[in-house]
């Protein structure tokens, strides 16, 4: 009975330790794994539907519809546990112009200092209150970031217009906005420190002429330690290529530029390397995704990225392209191809996690 006792015992301690080492010889997942699992259509739609309602009636950069667009961004990076980047996850600032009788005044604003230092010289100028929101993963290297971004302003309403009067911006840019914000999440859950800090932005008044971006960089404490920036930039949709952002427009694949399915993977000519990367790590993940490579003109003044390019800091953006709809009340949720948006935003991650990494 001893004996019968000893050899059932052993076999228990040996299964035991061979069930321990089965569990334990389970590979954990990869932290970007954990990341990119958290992306889903549902989440993007639910947050492009929002900011493109016809309650936030255009997101107007200093209108009210503007600041609860910016309440909502700041909430869902709370609830995601990002950290502000300074003490509040607003950054306020003043953009001036001068007043001249003239009403189409929206690339007349100005935030840097020499200019606003001139305009008020004026008897009568503008002020437009604006700020941006901006949350914050602390890095391995402290000194060293990387920044992703997207508009968050839009167009307001045309009281005069007939029809429909609110122009929703739904891919411009509550669809770059939608995508940040999952992006935001999934480093979040990831579990990882990244090595270089991540800046999570979402600019105020784009529409106005980059001001959000460019008051950024102006103030902020060392542009030299941004190591990369990713735009985000309408992302939603069907469109073509304008040709005066190209260093090369003779180079375009007219084939490729009929493809409704094309992804514009755009780049200033420091940022090497990248589309390779990215077409590794996609493969990895199983995404079936092909990027149409473009090479983006530093001087040229199109999104956000030129207040980066503009400091030599290398730049990528991810873009659909330019539609009918573009700046129109047209451009609304009902319209957005969600699973090339689901696509961008698990390459954005991919690709912000290479560069924090």
């Amino acid at each position: 009975m001893k004996r019968i006792y000893l050899i059932i015992t052993g076999l228990f301690l040996f299964s035991g330790t061979f069930f321990a080492q089965k569990v334990s010889s389970k590979k954990a997942p990869k932290p970007e794994d954990v990341g990119i699992a958290v992306i889903t259509r549902n989440t993007l739609e639910a947050h492009l539907a929002f900011l493109a309602s016809d309650a936030l009636e255009g997101r107007a950069a200093g209108k009210n519809s503007g600041r609860v667009a910016a309440e909502y961004i700041k909430a869902v990076l709370l609830d995601a546990g990002i950290s502000p980047l300074y003490n509040s996850y607003f950054q306020s600032f003043d953009a001036f112009a001068p007043h001249s009788g003239d009403y189409d005044i929206k690339t007349r604003f100005q935030v840097h200092a020499d200019s606003v230092a001139k305009i008020k010289q004026v008897p009568y100028y503008r002020r437009l209150g604006l700020q941006n929101v901006l949350g914050f993963i602390e890095g391995q290297r402290k000194d060293e970031y990387v920044v992703v971004g997207a508009h968050y302003d839009h167009l307001d309403i045309d009281e005069f217009l007939a029809g429909d009067r609110i122009f929703n911006g739904a891919d411009d840019n509550a669809s770059g906005v939608a995508a940040v914000l999952q992006v935001a999440k999934a480093f979040a859950v990831s579990g990882k420190k990244p090595l270089r800090s991540v800046i999570f932005a979402f600019w105020d008044a784009e529409e106005y002429g980059f001001l959000g971006s460019e008051y950024f960089v102006a103030h902020f404490n060392n542009s030299a330690a941004i190591k990369g920036y990713i735009n985000l930039d309408m992302v939603g949709r069907e469109g073509s290529f304008p040709a005066f952002l190209l260093e090369n427009p003779n180079a375009v694949d007219a084939a490729q530029e009929k493809n409704p399915n094309k992804i514009y993977f755009l780049r200033t000519a420091d940022a090497t390397g990248y589309g390779e990367q990215l077409d590794k790590d996609l493969a990895s993940h199983h995404q079936d995704v092909r990027f149409a490579p473009r090479i983006l003109l530093p001087a040229v003044r199109a999104s956000d990225d030129h207040s980066f390019s503009n400091k030599n800091i290398p730049v990528l953006w991810f873009f659909t392209g330019i539609h009918p709809d573009y700046h129109t009340p047209d451009d609304e949720a009902g319209k957005i191809n969600w699973d090339k948006l689901l696509y961008i935003t698990q390459a954005t991650y991919l690709s912000l996690w290479n560069l924090a990494n």
